[in-house]
């Protein structure tokens, strides 16, 4: 049974959260140094990863960033400036 594109969504989200809390005020060597946590970032990229795989195209098309998903190279570009003004 297939799960739903929101389940996938909330993969991501719950993957990336963990990243940003793993890493956040960790320096590039203290990070490099730190098998656990290095590791645990690189099993969350994995994740969500794997949960991009399965958003179908009419989701990511709606999305306000250009996110070219099946590039080698990871790309993120804004469709809507906006969306990065504070």
């Amino acid at each position: 049974m297939q799960r739903e594109p929101r389940v996938f969504l909330e993969d991501i989200l719950t993957a990336a959260v963990k990243v940003e809390k793993y890493t956040q005020g960790l320096s590039f060597d203290d990070f490099m140094d730190n098998d656990l946590i290095s590791d645990a970032v690189i099993k969350n990229i994995l994740v969500i990863g794997e949960a991009t795989k399965n958003i179908p195209d009419e989701i990511r098309q709606k999305s306000i960033f250009r996110i070219y998903w099946r590039d080698n190279d990871v790309k993120f570009k804004s469709k809507d400036r906006s969306a990065f003004m504070v």
